[in-house]
C-alpha cells in the first residue's frame, strides 16, 4: 500500500475534467489518478509520461451495459492498484436531452438521471468503505442550473439537483467523509459551444444569446482556473465545507484558488 493519496476522477477525458487532471499531475507530490472516460486515447498519451496515472474507459449510460458494475469495477481496480482511495470527483456528466417538458421522452431522462446521478451513487457506495479508512473526500460537480431554469434544460437541471441532496446525505451519514457540491460557473467546454450553436432550435433567442454574449465578452470561466479549484479541495477539503454547495467563486473556497 502506497503512501501517495489516490484520487479517482470522473470524465478527465475533456473540458473541467481534464482540466483538473493536468492540475494535479502539475503538482510538485501528485497524488495517484485513475482517470475514467468514455474516450481514454488522451489519457493513454498522458500516462506514458505519468507513470502515477491510470487511464480507464468508461460509459455510465443504460446502453453500455454498466450502470450495475461500472462503480465496482473502477473502485477495485484504484484499490487492486494503490490499495487505497482518498478522494472522488464526481464530474462526469451529459446535457441531454434539450427539450421542453411537452416533448420529454422518459427514456432519454432515465438515461440522463444514469448518467448524472445513479452512476454517482454506485461509485460513492462502492468507495465508502476506503473513504472511511482515509477519512476521505468527495467532490462533485453539481451546477447553477439547480436554481436558475432554463428551457428545455429539465432532466439535466433535476439530475443536478439531485446530486445537490445527495452531497447533503452524504455529508450527514458518514462523518468520517467530507463531501462537498461545487456548481463551476459557465466554464469554455465543449457544452457551452453545444449551447451556443446547436440549441436554438428549443431555448429561446434571450437564453441562447446570454452564453454567446459571455463568451464574447470573454466573462467565460476558464476550465483551468475551476479545474484548479476543484482538483485542491479533492486534497486537501476543510471538513467544516462538508455537505455544502457553492459556486466555485465563492469567499469560502477562496484558499483552494490559484493554488
Amino acid at each position: 500500500m502506497t503512501n501517495v493519496p489516490t484520487v479517482i476522477l470522473t470524465g478527465a477525458g475533456r473540458g473541467i475534467g481534464h482540466a483538473i487532471l493536468l492540475h494535479l499531475l502539475g503538482l510538485a507530490n501528485p497524488p495517484n489518478i485513475l482517470a475514467a472516460s468514455r474516450n481514454i486515447q488522451s489519457l493513454e498519451t498522458l500516462a506514458k509520461s505519468h507513470k502515477n496515472l491510470e487511464p480507464v474507459s468508461v460509459d455510465f449510460s443504460p446502453s453500455s451495459g454498466a450502470k450495475t458494475k461500472a462503480g465496482e469495477a473502477i473502485i477495485s481496480r484504484a484499490i487492486s492498484k494503490w490499495g487505497r482511495i482518498d478522494s472522488l470527483i464526481l464530474n462526469h456528466g451529459t446535457l441531454d436531452p434539450v427539450a421542453k417538458l411537452e416533448d420529454a421522452d422518459l427514456a432519454s431522462w432515465a438515461t440522463t438521471f444514469q448518467v448524472n446521478f445513479f452512476s454517482s451513487v454506485d461509485l460513492i457506495k462502492n468507495a465508502l468503505p476506503e473513504l472511511r479508512k482515509s477519512n476521505g473526500r468527495v467532490v462533485i460537480v453539481s451546477s447553477g442550473a439547480v436554481g436558475l431554469p432554463f428551457t428545455g434544460w429539465g432532466a439535466y437541471g433535476s439530475s443536478k439537483a439531485a446530486l445537490n441532496h445527495l452531497n447533503m446525505t452524504l455529508a450527514h451519514e458518514e462523518p468520517a467523509i467530507s463531501s462537498i457540491a461545487i456548481a463551476p460557473g459557465i466554464v469554455d467546454t465543449d457544452m457551452q459551444k453545444a449551447l451556443r450553436d446547436d440549441h436554438g432550435n428549443v431555448m429561446p433567442h434571450q437564453e441562447q444569446s446570454l452564453f454567446i454574449n459571455l463568451k464574447e465578452s470573454g466573462q467565460i470561466v476558464k476550465p483551468g482556473d475551476v479545474g484548479a479549484l476543484l482538483g485542491n479541495l479533492s486534497l486537501n477539503m476543510n471538513p467544516a465545507l462538508s455537505g455544502k454547495y457553492l459556486n466555485w467563486d465563492d469567499g469560502d473556497l477562496a484558499a483552494y484558488r490559484g493554488l
